[in-house]
């Protein structure tokens, strides 16, 4: 039997990541599923996303003085403000979707996928491709290929464009 529990999502927020979200809500709704959804961010722009929500969160009126925002809940509400966005409150609702930031490590973004992965022992991940020429390949290298090569469970690439297998559900 194939069973999914939980799915993958890297996203940097381009047209191919949306591209994978829509497959991985597809196979969330599908499996009934947690999709998670991941951005990894350099880490200045993680450490800004973190404090712009910290600072978010400070200058928001509250019945009574809240003590120092807790480190782990201000990242989760940061990742839900930066991600929350791509997925509809249905979709969020029907695949109990969860949004982390990570910061990117010495081994880049492809380390970090991998790393989440092991993590949160997922089944699946769904990433985004672009299309890429020989010499930008050879001159970029590739994200999705690290992935590919090192994740502990399969990968689904979505080419984009690509052609469109995710059709709306029939009333």
């Amino acid at each position: 039997m194939f069973a999914l529990k939980r799915i993958l999502v890297p996203t940097n927020l381009g047209e191919p990541s949306k591209a994978a979200i829509r497959y991985g809500v597809a196979f969330a709704r599908q499996f009934g599923a947690r999709l998670i959804l991941v951005h990894v961010l350099a880490p200045k722009e993680f450490d800004a996303a973190i404090e712009t929500e910290r600072v978010m969160e400070a200058l928001l009126p509250e019945e009574q003085p809240a003590p120092e925002p807790d480190p782990v809940a201000v990242v989760r509400n940061a990742a839900r403000e930066q991600l929350g966005r791509l997925l509809t409150a249905q979709e969020e609702r029907d695949t109990q979707a969860e949004y982390l930031l990570r910061p990117v490590g010495a081994g880049g973004s492809g380390d970090e996928i991998v790393a989440c992965a092991r993590e949160l022992d997922v089944e699946l991940v769904v990433m985004g491709k672009h299309r890429l020429g020989f010499v930008e390949h050879l001159m970029a290298g590739s994200v999705t290929e690290k992935v590919m090569r090192h994740a502990p469970c399969p990968v689904l690439i979505v080419q984009h464009p690509e052609h469109e297998f995710v059709v709306p559900d029939v009333a």
